[in-house]
């Protein structure tokens, strides 16, 4: 009897009846064998089969596209969710610090202790840059997104965030030390930013090309204040917005305060330090 009244059931189906008839067969059919309900429950899953997105996850498929985009585009900024990236305004640089021992970056380049503290990072998010008072001019920022940095931390000026689960400083570029093509930490790779120098300082007394002695490291452990000049930066951003020409270049000797610039070591036998071109007393 099942058998007929399945068949007769399917020609109906073909025949395009309404649901109404298939719960009147199968509650009859129900009535007269007891494994009716479960050829219940198949003759429904067969005539009211899942939706496709609601079969798509009872298979354990991955999530439609549209969820994992709007997944990857979630920004948290200090356990808040923004609605959109971090933009920095103005020369505001947002950098991403890395992750290293206390004085010691994870790449070789030992940071001395000094007045000025020195970490490296990646750059998140730069701003436009400042527009001058007097001119209008916009000075933009010297640094962009991607480029690895070396900054000077101030406790007291810019910001410490949690961005993306990441720690993060937010600094005006005017605290950006240099850039290192590559994200190599070496003196060849150095790039000063703004009107700094990176200055090699003398291991021992030694004569320059014209005779000229440099005094090197002393008994005291006091860096010597004179070296040569290994890379400058392009200069100072004026009211126009071009670089002011730098005083010195590769190659030449300077004289600084003993206390001016910040200490670096590359670990390549040589100290250095970076000072800026307003700071050197002399050259030659």
């Amino acid at each position: 009897r099942l058998s007929r009244e399945l068949a007769r059931s399917h020609d109906a189906r073909r025949a395009g009846s309404p649901l109404v008839s298939w719960l009147a067969l199968l509650s009859s059919t129900c009535r007269t064998i007891p494994m009716a309900p479960i050829i219940a429950a198949l003759c429904l899953s067969f005539v009211l089969p899942l939706p496709l997105d609601t079969a798509r996850h009872a298979r354990g498929a991955a999530p439609a596209p549209a969820l994992m985009e709007a997944a990857a585009t979630t920004y948290r900024l200090n356990n808040y969710l923004l609605p959109a990236p971090l933009t920095p305004r103005n020369n505001m640089v947002l950098v991403k610090l890395r992750k290293s021992e206390e004085g010691e970056t994870s790449r070789g380049l030992v940071l001395a202790a000094s007045q000025r503290k020195i970490r490296d990072g990646e750059v998140a998010a730069a701003g436009p840059g400042l527009t001058h008072p007097e001119s209008g001019q916009l000075l933009p920022t010297g640094v962009g997104a991607g480029d690895h940095v070396l900054c000077e931390e101030i406790v007291m000026e810019g910001e410490a965030i949690d961005y993306l689960g990441e720690k993060h400083r937010m600094l005006p570029d005017s605290r950006v030390v240099a850039t290192l093509e590559g994200g190599v930490m070496s003196a060849a790779t150095f790039k000063p930013s703004g009107e700094r120098l990176l200055v090699r300082l003398p291991k021992a007394v030694e004569e320059t090309a014209s005779g000229i002695a440099l005094a090197g490291l002393g008994d005291s452990g006091e860096l010597p204040s004179q070296g040569e000049v290994v890379a400058v930066g392009p200069g100072q951003l004026n009211a126009r917005g071009e670089h002011n020409p730098m005083p010195v270049a590769p190659g030449e000797f300077v004289v600084f305060g003993r206390y001016a610039g910040s200490e670096l070591d590359f670990e390549d036998g040589f100290k250095y330090k970076v000072v800026f071109a307003r700071e050197c007393l002399a050259k030659w």
